[in-house]
């Protein structure tokens, strides 16, 4: 490059090793990918500009902090989208447009409020009398007016100044030969497309009918993504003969529905050129399709190569060698036992927190020790659990970071002890039984059942646990701080909901006759116990109340159930949450989904330009009528679909608020390895899903 540069070569060589180390790749990447009329025409002081103010945004930006280098390299870095004038502009937008994107949270949001903004900011605005239609940010500024590339431009270099990786996209001719259309692409976990000056909403165009029927590969009708980096695809510029831009067809994004169906071989293929992480962002630009006879197979190709992964890491290696999971600077050390043969399904895995908190190491150590054995006669073939709270303090079992080891032991234990994963528990005593009241509720996809013996809630609600199992347990006489009283109140609680419900909040509630903080629910004969037998009773008439003889045992009692990956019901209290994303530890998940999924229900990758509303959503499928009834609902949902619950051949009906929208679902493996990735879960891999969301004005949107 620097020999094509000519006499400008000498100045560009300077240039790298003027910048910081740091630096050096993103000259190196400009340099071997600029047009040869740039390298000798650019002088480095324009260049070092460029790069200096690309990596304030990037440092300063929140949004830009976690951009792949990829990705910031090719889309954020450039100086220039296609062929027009090379102005600097980066400076004067980073200066500019900086307070116009305050508060924002996502690159989304970013390009949003930009597209809104910016064009009365600067006075540009569409018109046909424009002088030219490749015009740079600066002609179009000084002229007032652009076409629809000069104001994609402006768009995308505006986008790029506040971190952003925008690029020009276009066709150089719709299907129905009604001219050509250039619009921008910004990138946030994804691309997504904006009309420059138009768009209010990301992936919301006036041209998305007339896109999502253009060809992939014909010259002349596909769409394409200019790109700085060569990649010996030609960006069609109809307003000039030059050929030096280099672009990714991306026609398959708009037009998928018109794309052949990619094969098992195929899926195969792609599988076999990076980690998963590198298919979905491969995916993210062009999807393809699934057919539904495929889908199972698929699905089981790519659960082998997530756990192909887990296996071959040295990490997850330690991890379980050590039986430790460490996170965010708290480490859950854990001991567990193997018990019996390996059933067909897997191995059933039994969690089992101990009592103490609030209490020294050695108290707390003790506690841990006295539970690696305290229910393990109960187990008839499984793998028994147990592990140490990551701290000493009456919270030891559901800090933050626990819920974050709790996920990644139990994938660790699914990888290298194949457990099954529909029948996961868990247990806990004193302090344990704090955990068994907590954990559920901010997880409950994650669970088959759980079982609280003389624990307290806390004021933790029990909405949450209508898909999963649950057993109280306490002794009459534990008065300290109500265990027994609140107990039985929780009780009433899940009787009423399962009133409410049926079919949902499977429990069983029991107040030990005569007993205080020790009773027998761990008895490996399950010899009956004397419990009352309603807790409502009891409150009510304490020791006048009726009782009955029943077996106790916790694990005895878990083993009735299995989980439901996807209950015809979802009933979530978006409220009661903690953060499972494991983003405060770099690379701890694939994505940082965790915690904003419930079942088949998901608030992750909330892009819309108001702010989400989300405080409990019930919605409920149909397999007979193929229709999802949301009978509460904030402003936004989706729906994660699979063949189990609904005819994802047909037409998928959504009723909400008296209205019916319908949608034709697509069977994605971009969405099939997303929802692998955002929980490391087989039973959650769903090949489709539809979006319910609400428009600034109040209407109901389905994608």
């Amino acid at each position: 490059a620097l020999a094509k540069a000519g006499d400008n070569g000498v100045e560009l060589a300077g240039l790298r090793k003027s910048v910081p180390v740091e630096q050096r790749t993103s000259v190196d990447f400009l340099l071997v990918n600029m047009p040869d009329h740039d390298l000798g025409d650019l002088s480095a002081e324009f260049l070092a500009e460029h790069i200096e103010y690309a990596y304030r945004a990037k440092k300063e930006f929140a949004w830009a902090k976690d951009t792949p280098d990829e990705i910031f390299l090719n889309y954020v870095l450039p100086y220039a989208n296609v062929n027009e004038r090379r102005d600097a502009w980066r400076k004067e937008f980073y200066e500019k447009f900086r307070d116009t994107v305050e508060g924002c949270r996502t690159r989304g949001e970013v390009a949003v409020k930009l597209n809104t903004r910016i064009f009365d900011m600067v006075d540009v605005h569409y018109s046909k009398a424009r002088p030219k239609a490749d015009q740079s940010p600066s002609e179009s500024i000084a002229a007032g007016k652009a076409s629809c590339t000069g104001l994609s431009i402006l768009l995308a270099d505006a986008c790029r100044a506040m971190g952003v990786p925008a690029r020009v996209v276009g066709t150089p001719s719709w299907v129905e030969s009604s001219g050509n259309h250039t619009w921008v692409e910004i990138w946030d976990n994804g691309w997504h497309a904006l009309g420059a000056s138009e768009s209010k909403a990301l992936d919301e165009t006036w041209f998305k009918g007339k896109a999502s029927t253009q060809i992939p590969g014909d010259a002349r009708h596909a769409i394409y993504g200019a790109s700085f980096k060569k990649t010996g695809v030609m960006f069609p510029m109809v307003w000039t003969r030059a050929r030096y831009v280099h672009a990714t067809d991306v026609t398959r994004r708009y037009a998928i529905n018109a794309v052949k169906p990619i094969s098992l071989d195929e899926i195969s293929e792609l599988l076999s050129v990076g980690d998963l992480a590198e298919v979905l962002e491969e995916l993210s630009a062009a999807d393809r399709r699934l057919t539904l006879k495929d889908v199972t197979n698929a699905k089981e190709l790519i659960w082998q190569k997530y756990a192909g992964g887990i296996t071959d890491s040295e990490v997850r290696q330690k991890e379980h060698k050590d039986k430790a999971v460490s996170y965010n600077g708290k480490t859950m050390r854990y001991d567990y036992k193997r018990v019996g043969e390996r059933p067909a399904d897997g191995y059933p895995l039994y969690i089992a927190t101990h009592g103490g908190g609030g209490a020294p190491t050695r108290v707390n150590d003790s506690q841990w020790q006295h539970m690696q054995r305290y229910y393990l006669g109960g187990v008839k073939a499984g793998i028994y659990l147990a592990p140490r709270g990551v701290t000493d303090t009456w919270k030891l079992h559901w800090v933050n970071e626990s819920f974050a080891c709790y996920d990644r032991i139990i994938e660790n234990m699914m990888i290298f002890e194949k457990i099954d994963p529909n029948r996961v528990y868990l247990l806990g005593y004193s302090a344990g039984g704090d955990a068994t009241y907590q954990v559920p509720a901010r997880a409950a996809d994650r669970w088959a059942g759980a079982a609280m013996s003389a624990g307290h809630p806390n004021g933790v609600p029990p909405d949450n646990y209508a898909s999963l199992a649950f057993l109280i347990q306490v002794g009459e006489k534990d008065s300290a701080y109500q265990r027994n009283t609140v107990a039985a109140q929780y009780g009433v609680k899940l009787d009423r909901l399962q009133s409410a419900h049926p079919d949902y909040y499977r429990h069983a509630a029991y107040v030990h006759v005569g007993r205080g903080h020790g009773f027998m629910d761990h008895d490996s004969a399950g010899r009956p116990q004397k419990v009352y037998v309603d807790c409502g009773e009891w409150l009510e008439k304490k020791t006048a109340a009726v009782t009955t003889h029943a077996d106790c045992n916790s694990i005895h009692w878990l083993d009735r159930f299995t989980r439901d990956p996807a209950p015809e019901k979802v009933i979530w209290d978006c409220k009661t949450t903690t953060d499972r994303s494991g983003g405060k530890q770099t690379g701890f998940w694939p994505t940082a989904e965790k915690g904003r999924q419930q079942y088949w229900l998901g608030l992750d990758r909330y892009e819309k330009d108001v702010p989400l509303e989300a405080k409990r959503i019930v919605a409920e499928y149909s397999r007979s009528a193929n229709r999802i009834q949301v009978s509460e609902v904030g402003n936004f949902v989706r729906f994660y679909l699979c063949s189990d619950m609904l005819d994802l051949g047909k037409e998928v009906a959504v009723e909400v608020d008296g209205h019916t929208l319908v949608a034709q679902p697509m069977l994605s493996l971009r969405v099939l390895i997303r929802t692998l990735l955002d929980r490391g879960d087989p039973s959650y891999m769903f090949p489709a899903c539809l979006t319910l969301s609400m428009n600034p004005e109040g209407t109901w949107m389905l994608e």
